[in-house]
């Protein structure tokens, strides 16, 4: 079974001088039967027994297991074979006080990978006597119980071999003997390797005794058979005696022997402690090696697994010590994982998140969801056409499936015509202007969640409905017509019906007053609070934040929409759109290139001032028919030229043929920019571009130029300047909302996106760039509390190995390898850390809330900037199990890497 060959272990301290425990020892051992390795203290017995055991490592030599040398075995092979092969049995018995009896007992079994069965340990504990003793704690057992616990957890596996190191030293004489007793029974099929000081037991139990002194074998005897003892019946020299057979005879050459013995201590320096001789009873000889039978068969070593069960149950019973620190280290480490939670929610700001968070925030109520096209160049410059055409509305529609209502431009329309003194003037409260225009119905006020409080909806092309703001407007300033000296007090929304809104420029007849919804109490404090030095940072970031939020909510939302019926968007917005924008016209025959204003459809009064070119009158024109003014005409020439040459002389040649054959044959070309760099800047892609129409007519006076109508439905296109949706109710919804609003078209040079307009979005855009700067400062700030925070765990773990120490050594001793130990510890660390994960991650949750509400209350910003998610879950999750592991690895890798009898005897 196991062959010494040169066996030698040298003890080397750090300081004083290398011990020899081993000296070149030789033994095989058989396959079963009862050794007792005897000897003084520091003989070398217990050494051997470890090394024997792969608790322990030889320097020199080598043991065979079954004919395979252990030279070159790692600490991971030692293992395996013990728990494949051996069985410990300690003096301290060394079961684990944690678990119960059967417990203790059914770990050996699990640590080679096998079922326990309750059955298997009764019938264990059957055979050392303690049938019915599986559900005891160890605390409950006298010394003689717990070491046959220990047997029977040595014996439940079936071990080839069993080690017992001072198995009766701690045990009454009656109570060792029923150990020995039980041993004895077991080597009839096993090898049973005893380590012992007592002579009696050993010579009363032992089938061979190998006895030690400074690292030698000096005696080895085996028990003769009965058959044997006559024949063989000799003196057994020992170290301090001789031991003779019973009625034995000395012989004359039996004294010469014996004197020669005694001579030969005293020539090596030794005083003999003896002059007589212990006439004993004896049946051994010495040991013939050459009778013990080669091993019949191979090995196979099995890699122990420690049971995620056992693992926790240990790792749970280190939180018991030192309860403070390990509350301190809990404390400190939420704290920390709690600040590094905080910081990577600054780090990981999102504006889709963010967005989400802010717009479902149940203290944010939109009931609106306004997009504006924004074009910018590949090469990050702005200019391209901001416009939205019904391409662009088809488009949000189909990415958003909202109801997506157009809004067309409402320059023209103000009310400071029409509001009394000049007191509004630097009073942001007030609405003084509309942000644009939208066609009004029914369907829209409801899908808006407005409803009508005074009047009708527009049936008239003049008509319009206005909201309360421009009531409260009003209301506060009073009433006057445009070029009027006369106020009139409004107290009431029909007070407002019925009255002209407007100016030269352009106006409407008010027929409605809708609620809109919008909460003005809210802004309140914008009536009377100005702008000045005497506000601290709060107060001006507050006020800022409260008028952004108003006019957002006025400019995108129906509060400051101009709500008109569908003629006066064609005949008012669309005509008022043609006439600001800059035209311009050229004329094949002669390359005159001209500037043109006043570009307006054909009306009825005009065909009978049209002097048609071809003589036939038209009603209207066609779509590539022109009609100039003779001003415009001429002046266009005249700039080109310098001066009128004749044949461009409209009167001349009406004069003098009355043939307009000249003029028939000069095709204009009229065209229109993409960008109107006046005093608006508008989306002209339905105008864009080169137009070739044919002059078939001339107006005698005025600067007017008539286009076909299909001009005024481009123009209607190119008006629109947002569109209007409701807020979805469901969350995904506005989710997809958000992340479209984040999405960049590209076609060609130009990137195109579609803004989600209201206070939020504003605000976050505006924090974008902080946030930039505040991610990478605090991403470091969070690696530090990481950092920390291992070190706490660290730092805890590694106090909870000084206490396992023994544990960890009892569990090598029975067949666990340093992984097993590391899972031990990491389930352990793992418990912390998944209280540090709940009590952190609600810290987190709870301090961002605490933000965003401090944020809400005192700056009175709309955004829920903090966004705790799944990401920081999942982040402080894995941050946990991160310092769970370096936590435990670091320690762990220290007390794996230690031979198991240092970590038994805690060296």
């Amino acid at each position: 079974m196991l062959q010494v060959k040169n066996l030698t272990k040298i003890y080397r301290p750090k300081r004083g001088v290398p011990v020899t425990a081993l000296n070149s020892v030789d033994l095989t051992l058989p396959e079963t039967g009862m050794v007792f390795l005897l000897g003084k203290s520091g003989s070398g017995k217990s050494t051997l027994l470890n090394i024997l055991g792969g608790l322990d490592r030889y320097n020199q030599g080598d043991i065979l297991v079954m004919g395979k040398s252990t030279r070159h075995w790692r600490q991971s092979h030692f293992d395996s074979y013990r728990n494949t092969y051996v069985g410990f049995i300690f003096q301290e018995y060394n079961i684990l006080n944690e678990f119960s009896v059967g417990a203790n007992i059914a770990l050996a079994l699990q640590l080679q990978g096998q079922k326990p069965s309750s059955q298997k340990v009764n019938e264990i504990l059957r055979e050392v006597d303690l049938e019915g003793y599986g559900t005891r704690n160890p605390n409950e057992l006298s010394g003689g119980q717990k070491q046959r616990v220990a047997i029977a957890r040595a014996l439940v596996k079936n071990p080839k071999i069993i080690m017992a190191d001072e198995p009766t030293g701690a045990l009454d004489s009656v109570t060792g003997r029923q150990v020995l007793n039980t041993l004895k029974k077991l080597s009839r099929d096993k090898l049973v390797i005893v380590v012992s000081h007592d002579r009696e037991f050993a010579e009363q139990y032992a089938d061979r005794i190998v006895e030690l002194a400074d690292g030698r074998v000096i005696r080895d005897v085996e028990r003769l058979q009965a058959d044997e003892l006559v024949a063989n019946a000799v003196p057994v020299y020992m170290e301090d005696s001789v031991s003779l057979p019973e009625e034995y005879v000395l012989t004359q050459a039996d004294r010469n022997a014996i004197c020669d013995y005694i001579q030969n201590m005293v020539n090596q320096g030794k005083q003999p402690k003896f002059s007589l001789f212990s006439k004993r009873s004896s049946a051994f000889q010495p040991t013939d090696e050459s009778r013990i039978p080669p091993c019949r068969e191979g090995y196979k070593l099995i890699r122990s697994r420690l049971p995620l069960k056992y693992a926790f149950k240990l790792g749970a019973s280190g939180l018991k010590h030192k309860k403070f620190r390990l509350v301190m280290t809990i404390l400190l480490s939420c704290i920390a994982l709690g600040l590094f939670g905080l910081s990577d929610t600054i780090t990981s700001y999102n504006y889709v998140k963010t967005a989400y968070g802010s717009l479902t925030d149940p203290d944010n109520q939109f009931t609106y969801a306004a997009f504006r096209k924004e074009m910018t160049h590949e090469d990050g410059w702005m200019g391209g056409s901001n416009r939205m055409t019904q391409k662009d509305l088809e488009l949000i529609r189909r990415k958003t499936g909202l109801d997506v209502y157009p809004v067309y431009t409402a320059s023209s329309y103000s009310l400071h015509s029409n509001i009394v003194g000049e007191g509004f003037y630097g009073n942001s409260y007030y609405m003084t202007g509309f942000s644009g225009c939208i066609q009004v119905s029914q369907q829209l006020l409801d899908h808006m969640d407005a409803k009508l409080i005074a009047g009708t909806l527009p049936a008239a092309d003049d008509q319009a409905v206005v909201s309360e703001d421009v009531l409260e407007t009003f209301r506060e300033y009073g009433y006057r017509y445009y070029g009027s000296e006369q106020a009139r007090e409004i107290r009431s929304a029909e007070d407002l019906l019925g009255l002209k809104i407007g100016s030269d420029t352009g106006y409407f007849t008010i027929c409605g007053v809708v609620d809109t919804g919008i909460d003005l109490d809210r802004f309140e404090d914008l009536k009377e609070t100005v702008l000045s030095e005497d506000m601290d940072f709060t107060e001006i970031v507050t006020m800022i934040a409260l008028q952004f939020e108003l006019d957002y909510a006025r400019n995108y939302s129906l509060s400051g929409m101009l709500m008109v019926n569908e003629g006066f968007i064609k005949n008012s917005v669309s005509l008022g759109f043609l006439e600001n924008l800059s035209w311009y016209a050229s004329l094949e025959s002669s390359n005159a290139y001209f500037g043109l204003s006043g570009l307006r459809p054909m009306q009825d009064s005009d065909t009978r001032k049209i002097v048609w070119l071809d003589g036939k009158h038209r009603d209207q024109l066609a779509d590539n028919e022109i009609v100039l003014s003779y001003d415009a005409y001429t002046e266009g020439i005249k700039n080109y030229y310098g001066y009128l040459p004749e044949e461009y002389d409209f009167y001349r040649l009406q004069d003098t043929t009355g043939n307009y054959a000249s003029l028939l044959e000069l095709d204009l070309k009229l065209s229109c920019p993409e960008t109107d760099y006046g005093y608006y800047e508008y989306d002209l892609s339905a105008l864009a571009g080169t137009h070739e129409l044919k002059l078939v007519g001339i107006l005698p006076e005025g600067y007017s130029i008539l286009l076909p109508d299909r001009f005024v439905d481009l123009a209607g296109d190119a008006a629109i300047q947002q569109t209007l949706s409701p807020m979805p109710s469901d969350n995904q919804q506005i989710l997809d909302l958000v992340e479209f609003s984040d999405q960049e078209f590209t076609d060609g040079e130009w990137v195109t996106t579609y803004n989600m307009m209201n206070p939020v979005t504003f605000e976050l855009k505006t924090l974008d760039v902080a946030f930039e700067v505040l991610s990478t400062v605090f991403f470091w700030i969070g690696m530090v509390f990481v950092v920390f925070s291992s070190l706490l765990f660290s730092n805890f773990i590694g106090i909870s190995i000084s206490y396992k120490k023994e544990q960890i050594g009892i569990l090598r001793a029975i067949g666990s390898r340093g992984a097993d130990v590391f899972r031990i510890f990491f389930a352990e660390s793992f418990i912390i850390a998944m209280i540090n994960f709940v009590l952190s991650f609600s810290g987190t949750v709870l301090v961002c809330w605490g933000i965003n509400t401090l944020i809400k209350r005192y700056t009175g910003l709309l955004l829920t900037v903090l966004n705790v998610g799944i990401r920081q879950a999942v982040l402080l999750f894995a941050v946990c199990l991160l310092c769970a592991f370096v936590a435990t690895y670091l320690p762990t890798r220290k007390i794996a890497a230690k031979r198991p009898i240092d970590a038994i005897r805690d060296r």
